[in-house]
């Protein structure tokens, strides 16, 4: 097998039924030796294309139901995430979006339209850049340097709806800001005409696993308005990532 064919090996391994698996299982399953599994499980972890339940045991990540359609409706994470999601979209009146990280990317896993008279081109299942969108900057505020730079370099030649290729040294000046304040804003940068505001979700273990955001039309939502919304959106990630089991330190 080369190493796509046995990363392949190792998801299909962890989609079959009556999981969690631990890795013992997920190697006889995917034919593969447990160093290997245990190497190829930790890539996908760190692209949220699989989760480590605690234990030893693994189960598909949201990623791959986003990348689905939206997948599972009743996971716990978008059943829970589903409540913040109506009231910042009843509190705000735009749209709201809950995306989760799929490698150099986030795939909107969730979609709340505003009640403007308007509809954002936006849907379910849909990939979004990380460098020039209000999610994607939010996870990768919350991502080690070494990280942010590695996916810099891999997508650095890959333009925005706008047209917009990332500089590196732009997007981590940027990402330091958004880190000092919480959340991060798109200024029409991943699509022309349109603004958002993002902040970073986590689950129980701190681990970044995606994002929400404000999306509006930016005759609607000025720079200022964005600003004034952020810690809101914030405030949203923050119970969306205290529901999942998140405790951010010095809660408890």
């Amino acid at each position: 097998m080369n190493s796509i064919e046995k990363a392949l090996a190792v998801m299909r391994a962890l989609s079959a039924p009556n999981g969690p698996h631990r890795l013992s299982d997920l190697a006889e399953r995917a034919g593969l030796a447990r160093p290997s599994v245990h190497r190829i499980l930790q890539i996908l972890v760190e692209s949220n294309y699989a989760q480590a339940r605690g234990d030893g045991l693994y189960a598909p990540g949201l990623a791959i139901r986003a990348l689905a359609g939206g997948g599972d409706a009743s996971s716990d994470m978008l059943s829970s995430a589903e409540p913040v999601l109506d009231e910042l979209q009843s509190t705000t009146g735009h749209t709201i979006h809950f995306a989760v990280r799929a490698g150099d990317a986030a795939v909107y896993l969730a979609k709340v339209e505003g009640d403007k008279p308007y509809q954002m081109a936006s849907r379910v299942g849909m990939q979004i850049p990380l460098h020039c969108t209000s999610i994607g900057k939010a996870i990768l505020s919350a991502l080690p340097s070494s990280e942010v730079a590695a996916i810099l370099e891999r997508t650095s030649e890959l333009p925005s709806a706008a047209h917009r290729k990332p500089d590196p040294d732009l997007v981590l000046r940027e990402l330091a800001e958004v880190t000092r304040r919480g959340y991060s804003i798109d200024d029409e940068e991943n699509e022309p005409n349109v603004r958002c505001v993002g902040a970073v979700v986590r689950d129980s273990t701190g681990s970044v696993i995606g994002g929400i955001s404000v999306s509006g039309l930016a005759l609607m939502l000025s720079l200022d308005q964005l600003h004034e919304l952020g810690s809101v959106v914030r405030a949203a990630a923050d119970e969306i990532s205290s529901r999942a089991g998140y405790l951010a330190s010095g809660t408890g």
